[in-house]
């Protein structure tokens, strides 16, 4: 998309369980997706967009695509979408291959 209208070029979105109460808040989901939206942010600036949403929650019933998977087990989460194309299903949350998948569609880190 181009940077004169304000969009960001690629939209990231990771998709993980819900955080149970009795873990610290530095080993949850949402804190790497955080410190993952942290190194895009100092990498790519304002062109890439990385929203963190917990399965189940009333933002993921938006996404039927990503709740099917939820159904299937040989797709586990965490899943990490670009652009809304699954990207990774399972594991750890990759900044390879969101770096990879970037890539891909031509977004490229900001100079320094």
């Amino acid at each position: 998309m181009p940077a004169e209208t304000g969009e960001p070029a690629a939209r990231v979105i990771i998709f993980t369980m819900p955080m149970e109460s009795h873990c610290a808040p530095e080993k949850t989901w949402a804190y790497a997706a955080d410190m993952l939206r942290r190194r895009l942010r100092e990498q790519y600036g304002e062109r890439v967009e990385l929203r963190h949403v917990e399965l189940f929650s009333a933002e993921s019933f938006a996404h039927e695509e990503i709740m099917a998977l939820v159904r299937d087990p040989s797709t586990p989460p965490p899943y990490i979408t670009v652009d809304g194309a699954l990207i990774q299903s399972g594991g750890k949350l990759s900044s390879r291959a969101i770096r990879e998948s970037l890539s891909a569609r031509g977004v490229e880190p900001a100079s320094r």
